[in-house]
């Protein structure tokens, strides 16, 4: 028990010891805040194999806590790492909040007491806010949008709680397993998962995270939208549904629904996008639905796979953030209408960022492949039940897959290949500092032997601890296609170098039909993916999304406004006026008297 507290005490306290430094200790407060977030990650490593065993309580420690902690800690280490050149700034601020937003994760994984875990939850809303508010003034209203979303949420979450107490007078996950067979379990099912929706970013609490994209730092996107916000929101989904509720057809076929029009919806929006950064945003928010819909096939190995997805998805969608934020620092900006060809000026982040891309797409070897087919073999072994709706699931994440893939090809055309952005060419562009290279090619590495070695090393170690029902033989044996691919992939390198690369190169301006390039010859791959907006089945679609008809926020507050404004008509000052509203509402009191 005592080792609880200290691996949520010592982030929170190095934490609050932040705050009081000053800037010009700058190397003191990343030193504090690297060294807490090592010895976390060497401390739940080692408590990884050597579980402790604990479901009573305040805490508890099962194999899904175990999952949760070592990616907190992972994350935590590796963006406290790239951290350290990329922020300069309200130093103290920044690793203080982010060393309380781990010390807050941690307490939400080991919490068992549900009153607990809406503590550590509500401190995450304090500090993702305080965070985003980093980013300058600019960042003021994407900051206070993110608050009123995610912390309204937190609303659901108490409510929830609450009606659980109410149905078996408990507060402990382990001893909590209710039957939806009534209106009040089914609130409390439904207040819960949009707790958890809000958190992980799916529609229609997705908003906040677009919003922020632009305005907020990088290293806040990686750590905490793109990676811890993803595993904290799931892993509340899966206590959800493995935990706290038995099987109900209707709810989960519910959360597969609101899962696939994620997966649609977002990339859908992500594809028209300028910005580098608002484009992987809306990329994050599309990953949650194929988490949402492997948890909500019901069995094992669709379960699995969800939880595989999220474990990829955190890897992968902080390498692509971490890139870009490398390239904000070296070309100024992020908007892909001013960037092109960097290919040759940052070749360490083209492909760091382009192995992340692969495994976004669900290209193999790479590590996203298999946690979608595993997502896809669960939706199929559902259909097994008698339930015809998997196809629906499965071709809308298979559509998913594949504007996924063309969003990223725009993105990777965008960015670093092609001719040299006019606008960078009075910019000394180069690669970044090694320090950022570091994590973000780490991350691209583990892309790579999470999928070739993705039977071995994540589902044995991470996955199936968790999920122990599912059969390796059940998944896919792929060692002969992996190696033939990667054979083939060595082969084309050995000809190409041996054989079909000339040894004298001459290099001459394009020409086009005989005349040199110029920039309106240019080919830009955002003015191709405009077309997309004039599609008959998708302008109104962009329309209403531009318009923001379609954000939750949005028309809450609109909501608000008008009842609001029908209250302060209703106060005019004049006392007669409220004498009679006092006597009508007397009177509708006595007559509920009467009549009861």
């Amino acid at each position: 028990m005592e080792i609880i507290y200290y691996l949520i005490g010592l982030p929170v306290i190095a934490g609050l010891l932040c705050f009081l430094l000053s800037d010009r200790a700058r190397i003191l407060i990343w030193g504090i805040a690297f060294d807490v977030c090592l010895v976390l990650f060497g401390a739940i490593s080692i408590l990884f194999v050597k579980k402790p065993t604990l479901s009573e309580g305040m805490f508890m420690w099962d194999n899904l806590t175990n999952l949760t902690l070592l990616g907190t800690a992972f994350f935590g280490l590796i963006v406290c790492i790239y951290s350290y050149k990329m922020i300069d700034r309200l130093l103290g601020r920044y690793y203080g909040c982010f060393l309380l937003t781990i010390g807050a994760a941690i307490g939400v994984a080991l919490s068992n007491n549900l009153i607990l875990m809406s503590v550590f939850w509500g401190i995450l809303a304090i500090t993702l806010y305080l965070m985003i508010n980093l980013g300058g003034p600019e960042a003021a209203y994407p900051a206070k949008k993110t608050l009123i979303i995610v912390g309204g949420s937190d609303s659901f979450l108490i409510l929830g709680i609450a009606i659980l107490w109410a149905l078996t007078g408990s507060l402990n996950i382990s001893e909590i397993k209710v039957e939806i067979d009534r209106w009040l379990a089914a609130a409390a099912f439904l207040s819960l998962v949009s707790a958890s929706f809000a958190k992980a970013g799916a529609m229609p609490f997705h908003t906040w995270i677009p919003e922020i994209s632009e305005k907020a730092p990088v290293s806040v996107m990686a750590f905490l939208p793109a990676s811890l916000d993803k595993l904290l929101g799931i892993y509340l989904l899966a206590r959800i549904c493995l935990n706290l509720f038995n099987y109900h057809e209707t709810m989960w076929f519910l959360l597969s629904l609101m899962g696939a029009i994620t997966i649609v919806g977002a990339v859908f929006l992500a594809l028209v996008q300028h910005n580098m950064k608002k484009l992987l945003a809306y990329h994050a928010v599309s990953q949650v639905g194929y988490m949402v819909i492997g948890i909500a096939s019901g069995n094992p190995i669709g379960i699995a796979g969800g939880l595989f997805h999220m474990v990829n998805h955190a890897i992968y969608k902080c390498c692509l953030f971490l890139g870009a934020g490398s390239v904000e620092k070296q070309a100024g900006t992020t908007d892909l209408d001013n960037l092109g060809g960097l290919g040759r000026s940052m070749p360490l982040t083209f492909i760091g960022f382009l192995f992340a891309s692969f495994a976004i797409s669900g290209i193999p070897p790479f590590n996203g492949f298999f946690s979608k087919w595993m997502i896809y073999q669960g939706l199929v072994e559902s259909g097994k039940t008698g339930d015809q709706s998997w196809i629906l699931w499965i071709v809308m994440a298979m559509i998913g897959s594949g504007l996924t893939l063309a969003s990223f090809m725009k993105i990777i055309h965008a960015t670093f290949l092609g001719s040299f952005s006019e606008n960078l060419k009075s910019k000394d562009i180069r690669e970044s500092h090694p320090i950022m290279l570091i994590s973000m090619v780490l991350l691209a590495v583990l892309c790579l032997v999470f999928g070739i070695f993705f039977i071995r090393i994540p589902l044995l170690k991470l996955i199936i601890p968790v999920v122990p029902d599912v059969s390796l033989d059940s998944i896919f044996n792929l060692p002969l296609p992996i190696y033939l691919l990667l054979s083939g992939f060595a082969l084309g390198l050995l000809l190409y170098y041996t054989i079909f690369f000339p040894q004298k190169r001459r290099i001459i301006t394009s020409f086009i039909g005989g005349e040199k390039q110029s920039s309106e010859m240019t080919i830009s791959g955002t003015d191709f993916y405009n077309q997309i907006k004039k599609a008959a089945f998708l302008n109104r679609i962009y329309f209403y999304s531009e318009k923001k008809y379609t954000d939750i926020y949005d028309f809450l507050k609109s909501a608000v406004d008008y009842f609001t404004k029908g209250f302060m008509a209703a106060h005019t000052g004049v006392l007669g006026t409220y004498l009679t509203w006092v006597i009508f509402g007397m009177l509708i009191f006595l007559y509920i008297y009467i009549k009861w």
